[in-house]
């Protein structure tokens, strides 16, 4: 019976202390511990942590901790004096591991917290902060067998009406993700979380959920963190699956990763800016990145449009430059929308613009070339595309390699069809200092117009074999620069075909009507006009274009014209002529009542290539060009031969130049013979052209 009541009187005793323990700690003021948490965010921050209202602790099994009026502090240059807001804070920790002095929070929550990142024009953030120097002490070493245990987890977070503000202080953007509702829970602390997020993104609903590893994952690189994550944004599906092995440090990264909608246009609330492609769009690849030096994006997939892009491209940071290396393959590459929007853009802001825009006597602008982009890093990059399209081109089966090496930028060698004809092309641009060198080859063999535009679309009445080789060479700060000192050959030539006579527009009304004339000179209604051939050569020497041979044969008439561009002063100086064809001045002219004496007359090509000026040539009008040119007999012999319509007249006058330049000789007091003629020119006239046409 003594036992008993001694029994009860220690119960008692130890309820009493247990309660007085309760009462006491219930009824402290943990207000008196604000100076020493402000202190330690002070010390270990340099910024100041405020704490408007009460302190409070509940006791219990699993006591938790309550701060309200919250604010941290923001950086000293930011218009905004304070980086993080929070009306309430519930912090639930688990007893036990306190007592052993591990901190496992059981429950986190945060009313109405409201963080803000900032970059400043620097680049510097918000979330440097001036820590105190530290010194580093050696961690005791872990036991065999033995599990380190992690300074702290969450078992459960739960946000509502959150906020997170990030600014650009650089690019001069704001963006703003709320979370009306976000939970993460665990079923045990260090395991992996379900998590769930709803909110919106610059007004743009979200959600998220999924799977992800714990905190105490994150913080510690020897523990593999999960993601197995799926989104829904502005009618866009995202998904993420993999591992990240240190996330803090972004290395260790093996992530699958997608993204797909039915509208790239639904999302430009997000990237803030229109973009040029519209429609579905489906975005897929294997993200490997072991160190944060080396990124590999393999079993890549962009579809955007009408395009489509395989391959893989990996980014090397390890040496003095990045380097971008990769092979890509499209099955359809559509450039289209992005180069007519970018085009429409432009001219929209020239539109909006209050001052008239004052044009430009020079079509080649002295404006510096932007070459530092060639030196931010090197490339190799190999390219196959099956189907590129173009505003105004259209290219099957591309094959290319494209190399970058310290500024020296090579596209060596691209081979093409277009139109059914075959190009091959070469380009070498090396950027020195502030000096461009440019080397470039093109070679189009029988080119179909007609083909190629239908793959574009394109009902324009464009038809004719195409052929041009060009070999440029040129350096310079400028555009203008570069063709002031080209050197080079650009030859072409044009079969059989229509020419739309809509592209008379693109030049002056006046120069427009005169050679509409020419065309066209008994005002018929037409929307084409109908060639039998055009050719032209140009030889290019320090900045001086010249050509001997510039022909445009219809069933009409013939053209004829020589002359030159100065590519630095950009002045025109070309003779033309015309000569009507058998039968052109009875019927016709009768009918029409039109005389053909304006377009028979020369004509002076002048001004610049910006403001050009066509008028009657009266100092040349008693000396014909292709008098000159091939001499009396071999310009009487090309009339009669294009006389009746038919024939070749480009051909002819070629054979016929080419003949009288290069077969020329005489003999020397010596007896040997040597040529003589016009200045020589490298394979000109005589060759080069004569060979598109056999």
């Amino acid at each position: 019976m003594r036992r008993k009541i001694v029994l009860g009187v220690l119960a008692g005793i130890i309820l009493i202390c247990f309660l007085v323990i309760i009462v006491v700690v219930s009824t402290y003021d943990y207000n008196k511990f604000k100076p020493m948490i402000t202190g330690i965010a002070k010390k270990y921050t340099g910024r100041k942590l405020t704490i408007a209202g009460d302190i409070k602790v509940k006791i219990s099994l699993s006591p938790t901790l309550e701060l309200n009026q919250v604010s941290f502090q923001n950086a000293p240059w930011s218009a905004d004096p304070e980086m993080i807001r929070a009306n309430h804070i519930e912090v639930q920790l688990a007893l036990i591991p306190l007592i052993k002095g591990n901190i496992n929070v059981k429950r986190l929550t945060l009313l109405n917290p409201d963080f803000m990142m900032e970059i400043n024009k620097s680049g510097k953030t918000n979330l440097e902060f001036n820590l105190p120097a530290q010194k580093k002490v050696g961690a005791a070493p872990v036991k065999k067998d033995e599990k380190e245990t992690a300074l702290f987890d969450f078992k459960e977070i739960f946000i509502k009406d959150g906020k997170l503000t990030v600014k650009n202080h650089q690019k001069k953007t704001t963006h703003v993700l709320t979370i009306d509702q976000g939970r993460q829970k665990s079923a045990e602390l260090m395991g992996e979380a379900d998590i769930e997020l709803k909110g919106s993104f610059n007004d743009i609903p979200f959600k998220v959920s999924g799977k992800i590893g714990s905190w105490a994952g994150m913080t510690d690189p020897d523990v593999s963190y999960p993601v197995d994550l799926m989104a829904k944004i502005a009618q866009m599906d995202i998904a993420i699956i993999g591992k990240i092995q240190d996330p803090l440090a972004a290395k260790g990264i093996d992530v699958r990763f997608s993204a797909k909608g039915d509208d790239l246009a639904k999302i430009e609330n997000i990237t803030q800016e229109p973009l040029p492609i519209k429609g579905p769009f489906h975005i897929s690849s294997h993200l490997i990145a072991a160190k944060t030096e080396k990124i590999q994006m393999s079993d890549m997939l962009i579809e955007m449009g009408n395009s489509k892009l395989n391959g893989s491209v990996t980014l090397d940071r390890s040496g003095k430059k990045p380097r971008i290396s990769g092979d890509l393959v499209s099955e359809t590459l559509d450039l289209r929308p992005m180069l007519i929007n970018r085009e429409k853009k432009a001219a929209d802001s020239k539109e909006k613009t209050t001052k008239p825009e004052r044009k430009s006597d020079k079509l080649f602008q002295n404006t510096p070339l932007k070459l530092d982009g060639l030196h931010l890093f090197n490339a190799a990059v190999d390219l196959q595309i099956k189907h590129m399209l173009l505003p105004k081109l259209a290219f099957d089966n591309i094959v290319t390699k494209v190399r970058l090496q310290d500024g020296d930028l090579t596209v060596n060698p691209l081979t093409a069809f277009i139109g059914g004809g075959k190009l091959v092309n070469s380009l070498n641009v090396q950027a020195k200092e502030n000096m461009a060198f440019v080397d470039v080859n093109v070679d189009i063999k029988q080119m179909n117009l007609g083909e190629m535009l239908k793959k574009l679309e394109i009902t324009q009445a464009l038809e004719g074999i195409f052929d041009l080789d060009i070999k440029l060479k040129g350096q310079g700060k400028s555009v203008a620069g570069l063709m002031a000192g080209l050197n080079g050959d650009v030859v072409a030539s044009l079969g059989e075909g229509k020419i739309p006579t809509g592209y008379l527009s693109l030049v002056s009304a006046d120069i427009s009507a005169t050679l509409m004339r020419i065309i066209n000179p008994f005002g018929k209604k037409m929307d084409s006009a109908q060639i039998n051939c055009a050719v032209c050569d140009f030889n290019i020497k320090n900045g001086m274009a010249k050509s001997n041979i510039i022909i445009f044969d219809d069933p009409h008439k013939t053209l004829l014209s020589k002359g030159e561009i100065n590519l630095k002063t950009e002045k025109l100086d070309f003779h033309i002529e015309t000569k009507p064809k058998e039968g052109i001045g009875t019927q016709d002219t009768a009918k029409f009542s039109v005389s053909l004496s304006k377009i028979t007359k020369p004509f002076k090509l002048g001004g610049t290539l910006a403001n050009p000026s066509l008028e009657i040539d009266i100092v040349d009008s008693g000396t014909t060009i292709g008098a000159a040119l091939l001499g009396p007999v071999g310009w009487t012999y090309l009339l009669v031969s294009g006389s009746s319509g038919k024939g070749n007249p480009c051909r002819k006058a070629l054979e016929i130049e080419g003949k009288d330049k290069a077969g020329t000789t005489s003999k020397t007091g010596q007896g040997k013979e040597m040529t003589s003629g016009p200045e020589e020119k490298k394979q000109g006239v005589g060759d080069k052209i004569l060979n598109i046409f056999k």
